[in-house]
């Protein structure tokens, strides 16, 4: 088990309390994506979590597919799709690169606070673009902390540096754009999020 994953099981129990559901700029997310989404998509949501987002746009499509590299988000997630009596999410502890996935499976990929935190970045933007089937959309929000220095942003760098919190890519904007159109995407929608947040919402289609 990997820092990440240790870092990310330990706090899977108290992750929800953290989330507001009621919060304006997700229920702004959750409106983004479901207007790029049709009943008869089936949606990859990588880096799922306890399964927030999934389990929101499960009655839009066919299938949603979560994965996370910790157990107990999953576990969680689970938890959450089984008392709403949700029955088409299904919740793996996986990684993306798991070989059960099958090139062109995918109508919608999501990932939403995760390319920051990857060190393999380009090669996750290639196997999403794999995974997508033609003319596919990913969509994501990412924080984009490389544009604005504020205390917050030094002190999480500072944190992650020694290990207390994990890796945290430091991405402009332009970064991001450039990470995900380099990988053949065209974007579509982007939007930043509002209350001064550093995350930025892109749509893009697979050329």
């Amino acid at each position: 088990m990997n820092k990440s994953e240790k870092f990310w099981d330990r706090i899977s129990n108290n992750y929800d309390n953290q989330a507001d559901k009621n919060d304006q700029t997700h229920i702004r997310t959750v409106e983004n994506i479901k207007k790029n989404l049709n009943g008869c998509d089936i949606v990859l949501d990588y880096g799922c979590a306890t399964g927030a987002i999934a389990n929101e746009i499960a009655d839009s499509v066919k299938e949603v597919h979560g994965i996370d590299i910790s157990s107990k988000m999953i576990q969680v997630a689970k938890r959450n799709a089984e008392e709403r009596k949700i029955e088409n999410v299904y919740f793996s502890h996986s990684t993306i690169f798991n070989e059960k996935y099958k090139k062109n499976s995918f109508n919608v990929i999501l990932g939403f606070n995760i390319l920051h935190l990857l060190e393999d970045t380009e090669k996750v933007m290639q196997r999403i673009n794999e995974l997508l089937k033609p003319g596919g959309i990913f969509i994501s929000a990412t924080a984009c902390m490389g544009d604005k220095k504020t205390l917050l942003s030094i002190f999480l760098f500072l944190l992650s540096k020694i290990g207390i919190v994990p890796y945290i890519k430091k991405l402009k904007i332009s970064e991001l754009e450039d990470l995900i159109t380099n990988e053949n995407f065209q974007i579509i929608e982007t939007e930043k999020e509002h209350q001064g947040k550093y995350s930025y919402f892109i749509a893009a289609t697979k050329i």
